[in-house]
C-alpha cells in the first residue's frame, strides 16, 4: 500500500477552510460568549481547560500551557491517538464548515454597533472616587483597602466604569490596549482588548527588582495590600486569565531588564487551583530561562486566590475589634 502523503495544496485548504472553533464545537467545548470577539473566541471545556481562537479562526492557544498552532496541531492535541490519515480525512470532511460560536459573535457585534476601540473607550471612562458604585464594591465587596485603591486611580491604572472597575493594560509603548472589567455582575475584557498586563507599582521606585504576578488585577492589589514582603521597586501585575503571546512578552520583558540586578526575584502569585499550577509551571520555567530568581506564594489557609484570603483577614480583624 502506497504511503498516505498530504499534498502542500490540499494542507493550505484545510488550514484556511477548517475554523479551529468547528474542531472544539465537536469536541465538546463551549464558547465562552460574555469573554468572546470576533478575533478573540474563547473556548472551555471544564474548569482550567481553555482554548483561544484567534488568526480569524486559523490559529489556537492553550491558555494552561504553552501549547499553540494550526488545525493540525489541534486535532492531534485533542485526538492523540487519531492516524494521521485519518486526521486529514476529518478535517477533509470539515471544510467550509462555519463554527457556532463565530456565527453568534458575528451577530452580536453587528447587532451592538460600530467597533469602539479599548483606548478610546478608557480615555472616556471617568475616574475612579470615593463613594462610587465601583469604589464600594472594590473596598467593600472586595475588602481592599482605601489606599491601595487610590494609589492605583492616582497612578492612572483603574478607572470607574459606572457598573464595574477599569483595569488597563498598556503595549510596550505604553498606550492602552486592553481594558479588565471587574463589577459585581461583570467580568469580562472589552470587546478588542489584547491582553499584556495590568501594571500597579505603588511604592514608584524607577526600576523593578521584584515582579509579582497574579491572574487577576483585584488579586494583583490584594497581594499588594498583604504583601509584607512590599518594597518600593515591586511591581503587581496580573494577566487577566489566561496568558497568550503579548501577555508572555510583556513578562519576559520585564524578567529581561532585571536579569543580573542584584536583589532581584519573581513572586508568581497564581491561584491555588490546577491551571494555577500550570501558570506557575509556565512563569518558573520563563524565569529559569533568564535567570532571574523566583519563588512560588500560594494563598493561606487553602484558599483559592488572594482576594479570597484578604476579605478573611479584613473579616476577622472587624470580628476581633
Amino acid at each position: 500500500m502506497a504511503r498516505f502523503e498530504l499534498s502542500d495544496e490540499d494542507r493550505s485548504t484545510i488550514v484556511s477552510g477548517v475554523p479551529c472553533a468547528v474542531l472544539l464545537e465537536r469536541h465538546g467545548y463551549a464558547l465562552d460568549r460574555r469573554e468572546s470577539t470576533r478575533n478573540c473566541l474563547k473556548y472551555r471545556a471544564g474548569k482550567g481547560d481553555t482554548i483561544i481562537v484567534n488568526h480569524e479562526g486559523r490559529g489556537w492557544w492553550d491558555t494552561g500551557s504553552d501549547k499553540k498552532g494550526d488545525v493540525f496541531d489541534l486535532i492531534r492535541r485533542l485526538e492523540p491517538d487519531l492516524g494521521w490519515r485519518d486526521a486529514c480525512a476529518e478535517l477533509g470532511r470539515l471544510v467550509g464548515v462555519e463554527p457556532e460560536g463565530a456565527v453568534y459573535v458575528r451577530q452580536r457585534e453587528a447587532a451592538s454597533g460600530a467597533d469602539v476601540a479599548p483606548s478610546l473607550r478608557w480615555e472616556r471612562c471617568g475616574e475612579l472616587a470615593s463613594g462610587s458604585q465601583a469604589w464600594t464594591y472594590l473596598t467593600v465587596q472586595r475588602a481592599l483597602p482605601e489606599w491601595v485603591v487610590r494609589r492605583a486611580a492616582a497612578a492612572g491604572v483603574i478607572r470607574d466604569g459606572l457598573h464595574a472597575a477599569w483595569f488597563c493594560h498598556r503595549d510596550a509603548h505604553g498606550r492602552v490596549c486592553g481594558v479588565e472589567l471587574r463589577g459585581p455582575e461583570r467580568h469580562l475584557c472589552l470587546k478588542g482588548t489584547v491582553k499584556t498586563l495590568f501594571r500597579y507599582m505603588p511604592g514608584g521606585a524607577p526600576i523593578v527588582r521584584r515582579l509579582v504576578v497574579t491572574e487577576a488585577a483585584i488579586n494583583a492589589l490584594s497581594f499588594a495590600a498583604l504583601d509584607g514582603g512590599r518594597t518600593v521597586d515591586t511591581l503587581y501585575t496580573s494577566t487577566a486569565g489566561g496568558m497568550g503571546p503579548e501577555t508572555e512578552e510583556a513578562i519576559r520583558a520585564h524578567l529581561r531588564a532585571m536579569a543580573g540586578k542584584s536583589g532581584v526575584g519573581l513572586v508568581i502569585a497564581t491561584d491555588n487551583d490546577q491551571a494555577g499550577d500550570r501558570y506557575a509551571a509556565r512563569l518558573s520555567a520563563i524565569a529559569d530561562e533568564i535567570g532571574v530568581p523566583w519563588s512560588r506564594e500560594l494563598p493561606a489557609w487553602g484558599m483559592n486566590d488572594f482576594n479570597d484570603v484578604l476579605r478573611r483577614v479584613v473579616a476577622e480583624r472587624a470580628a476581633a475589634a
